[in-house]
């Protein structure tokens, strides 16, 4: 059966992806015609029909894979600074020291003063010195000035007690056993911390030192104002401004004589 289509049908039959095959009687007939000659040609000469000997392909030699390589060790990752880590996740336990307590402006103590401890982070050069004096230096000077403009020497008791981080042994007491109980002795109506790291640590929190400053904490039952240590003041005495209204703010909290 045959398929009588023009030129038309072909165009449309193309358009819709449809491929049609013709008979094509001349190449078919040739063909026939072809097989017939090699028939009589191989019954004349069998050795005619056997074909000729192909030499075997000589074996493609093959490169061997180059050796597997096994990557360099890796180096370990270098631990982040111990002050990356402290910022980070702050920590009383073993990384700060103590020093003992002591009055301040004992001979002007007001009775009906307010009780006041004051937490200083001090350097461990100066904790080492015997007798450990709080006022001694110009870091001194400055602590005195702030604390008697904060009208402390008026106050009915006023203890100081030096805060030393990674201090060596036999430096101080360890912190988290030293302070509850000068807490629980000392028994103050206001806290005030001097020092950026001692106030994360003390509070234990990773917040910057200035979303601490400017608001009243718990610590151990008291309430506490954290502010700028004296050292720090003297390398930025443009920050005194702010360390007034945080002696302003701890003022605040309590009964101060005139």
């Amino acid at each position: 059966m045959s398929l009588d289509l023009d030129k038309r049908h072909r165009a449309m039959l193309r358009e819709m992806g449809v491929r049609v095959w013709l008979p094509q009687a001349a190449p078919a007939a040739e063909a026939v015609m072809d097989v017939a000659a090699a028939r009589a040609g191989a019954a004349a000469s069998p050795a005619a029909a056997l074909p000729e000997a192909t030499p075997a392909a000589a074996p493609v030699a093959r490169e061997a894979p180059p050796p597997l390589r096994t990557p360099p060790p890796r180096a370990p990752l270098a631990a982040p600074p111990v002050e990356a880590r402290e910022a980070a996740a702050p920590n009383i336990s073993g990384a700060w020291s103590m020093g003992a307590a002591q009055a301040l402006y004992a001979e002007a103590a007001h009775d009906q003063g307010a009780r006041w401890l004051v937490l200083a982070e001090t350097p461990a050069a100066a904790l080492q010195r015997e007798p450990f004096s709080p006022f001694e230096g110009d870091a001194g000077k400055l602590l005195d000035n702030m604390l008697r403009a904060a009208r402390l020497h008026k106050a009915g008791v006023v203890l100081l007690a030096p805060l030393v981080r990674g201090a060596a042994a036999g430096v101080g007491a360890a912190l988290p056993e030293a302070l509850p109980a000068l807490m629980a002795s000392a028994q103050p109506d206001v806290v005030l911390v001097m020092g950026r790291l001692a106030a994360q640590a003390l509070l234990q929190s990773s917040e910057p030192f200035g979303k601490l400053r400017g608001q009243v904490h718990a610590l151990h039952g008291a309430q506490a104002v954290v502010t700028y240590d004296a050292t720090y003041l003297l390398r930025n005495p443009s920050d005194k401004a702010k360390a007034w209204d945080d002696l302003c703010l701890a003022m605040s909290r309590v009964a101060t004589p005139v």
